[in-house]
């Protein structure tokens, strides 16, 4: 006993010395992350180990899945320390409520100390962006089962799973390496299942296959058309869950495909809806009313028909029925799209005698009239007009081609874009694209001629008004006028055309033509000799200058052709009558 008591004394004799020793202080023996705190007051051991944590945590993490690996460093994940929060987890240790387990624990790290796993916390983007990269590079997308139709039956193709990153767990085990002597971390992985599964399509098929599985009759004004499985095969599409939903894929009858498919068997029905258009007398703009249209209900066609092909008690005929269909451009917005008044016009002319250049002039001028331009939008004349094909009308007449003129499809298109370039010039709309003519061509202004083609050079410029503008074009059998319509922007033009420099004269190609007397000379080309001009456009408003616009033009000299005789003439001889 009275060992006992002695061994109890000295015990509460320890404690008591070691409560001493340590008060207001982190017991000995206790450290966080291997950084020794013990003996320290909390001022002194945040300060420690504000300066010595992230010493022991600068090592690399490296994160690893099958074949990649990544190295991750504190700075790329902004790694920190809630240093007053670990220093108070110091301080606690020892000085539990639980006055026998204080008492051991105190007794207990004299003999082994006690290291205390510091917790990181890292700058949620930073994490993000290392966490995206790898999952960039181990995630897989999930691929939904499929149903496939052909003919008058299908096939489903089996889903397959995805792989995803397991986020939350990889960066807890990636902030804890940090700290720890293990520096390799195993990206978490887990499987991602299809929102579609095999089963769905399965089902889906079956729903498909009862659709197929006879005739439809599609009755319209005492005209009846059927539909053989093979061409109810053809509509048929599915809906598959939205984002983030799973469930079963829904086989319906496609409205598009119904457009595509099955109009074009019925015909017209009904008619069109017609834009409001404007009209252009003497400079006066007009509106030529809207006009609604009727046509086929193509969405109600394709639920009924979805609707009886699914329901096998349903009698397979369906009726076509029709429905208003609205104009893009009702007279109304017509009203409020600003074209009022002519911003520009300009004339060019042309031999009448040509009549497959005339014809070309003739076809691009329609396909240019009418065309608008949205406020802030920009014009292209290639895309408003498109190829220029034998199938829209177009004929082969003389078009420039590396410096000569040979007869091409299209020709005299040239003749359109210059006369557009100087209506726009004249507007002080701003030129977007413009390209000169590769030789100079005396009847067309001075440096002020565009030339256009098909995949190649474009003639572009830009609405900077508030309101639309119009682009309305006239000709008679040798001119072009092209004009803007629009609310004027009040812009004032004027011009300063330089003077030719860097003139370069051209070559002559002689031609040999058998058919003329030797000695004989024919010009079939004039040639013209090459020179750049450059001319300025100033456009102002109020009086103030707002865009001063430079168009250089660079012209190539283009070859003289001449034709060259080489016909022999015979020789006069005289005989005498004896």
């Amino acid at each position: 006993m009275i060992a006992v008591m002695a061994a109890a004394a000295l015990v509460v004799l320890l404690v008591v010395g070691d409560l001493a020793l340590s008060a207001g202080r982190v017991h000995a023996g206790v450290s966080v992350g291997g950084v020794d705190l013990g003996g320290m007051k909390p001022a002194a051991a945040k300060v420690k180990l504000a300066r010595e944590l992230p010493r022991s945590a600068s090592k690399q993490v490296v994160v690893v899945s099958k074949d990649s690996s990544w190295t991750v460093r504190p700075a790329d994940v902004g790694l920190t320390f809630d240093y007053d929060k670990h220093v108070a987890r110091a301080m606690a240790y020892g000085r539990a409520q639980n006055a026998l387990k204080s008492a051991w624990e105190r007794l207990s790290v004299w003999a082994k100390p006690v290291s205390i796993v510091p917790s990181a916390t890292a700058d949620p983007q930073k994490l993000k962006t290392v966490l995206d990269s790898i999952a960039g590079e181990v995630e897989v997308l999930p691929v939904d089962a499929s149903v496939t139709i052909k003919g008058a039956d299908g096939s489903v193709k089996p889903s397959v799973p995805g792989v995803l990153l397991v986020r939350d767990a990889l960066s807890e085990q990636l902030l804890r390496a940090f700290t720890e002597a293990e520096a390799t971390v195993e990206a978490p992985l887990s499987k991602s299942p299809a929102r579609v599964s095999d089963v769905d399509a399965k089902q889906a098929l079956g729903v498909a296959r009862q659709m197929m599985s006879a005739p439809v009759s599609v009755t319209f004004d005492q005209k009846t058309w059927q539909l053989d499985p093979e061409k109810i095969g053809s509509l048929i599409s599915f809906r598959t869950p939205s984002e983030g939903a799973t469930g079963t894929i829904e086989p319906y009858i496609d409205p598009e495909a119904v457009s595509e498919v099955l109009l074009p068997l019925i015909g017209n029905v009904g008619r069109s809806a017609k834009d409001a258009s404007f009209s252009v007398s003497n400079g006066a703009v007009s509106i030529v009313p809207s006009q609604d249209g009727v046509g086929p209900d193509v969405d109600g066609l394709s639920l009924e028909l979805t609707q009886v092909t699914k329901d096998p008690s349903r009698s397979r005929t369906v009726a076509l029925r029709t429905k208003r269909s609205e104009p893009k451009i009702t007279t109304e917005k017509a009203r409020t799209m600003g074209v009022k008044e002519r911003l520009a016009r300009y004339t060019t002319t042309y031999a009448a005698s040509n009549k497959p250049r005339v014809n070309n002039i003739h076809t691009l001028a329609d396909a240019l009239d009418g065309t608008l331009v949205a406020p802030g939008g920009v014009f292209s004349f290639n895309s408003t007009v498109g190829p220029r094909t034998a199938a829209k009308g177009y004929q082969e007449a003389p078009a420039i081609v590396d410096g000569k003129l040979v007869p091409q499809l299209g020709g005299g298109i040239c003749q359109v874009g210059t006369t557009i370039f100087n209506a726009v010039y004249e507007s002080g709309l701003p030129v977007v694209q413009r390209t000169n003519h590769s030789f100079y061509i005396s009847h067309y202004p001075k440096g002020r001629d565009a030339t256009v083609s098909w995949g190649g050079p474009d003639f572009r410029f830009k609405n900077d008004t508030d309101n639309w503008v119009l682009i309305v074009a006239g000709y008679t059998n040798s001119s072009l006028t092209i004009a803007l319509y629009g609310t004027d922007p009040g812009y004032e033009v004027s011009s300063e055309t330089g003077p030719w420099t860097n003139e370069k004269p051209f070559k002559t190609e002689q031609q040999p033509d058998p058919k003329l007397p030797k000695g004989a000379r024919i010009v079939e080309d004039p040639g013209v000799t090459g020179r750049t001009i450059t001319v300025k456009r100033f456009v102002r408003k109020n009086g103030e200058l707002i865009r001063t616009d430079t168009f250089t033009s660079v012209y190539r000299p283009k070859v003289e052709v001449v034709r060259v005789g080489t016909k022999a003439v015979a020789s006069t001889t005289t005989t005498t009558t004896p």
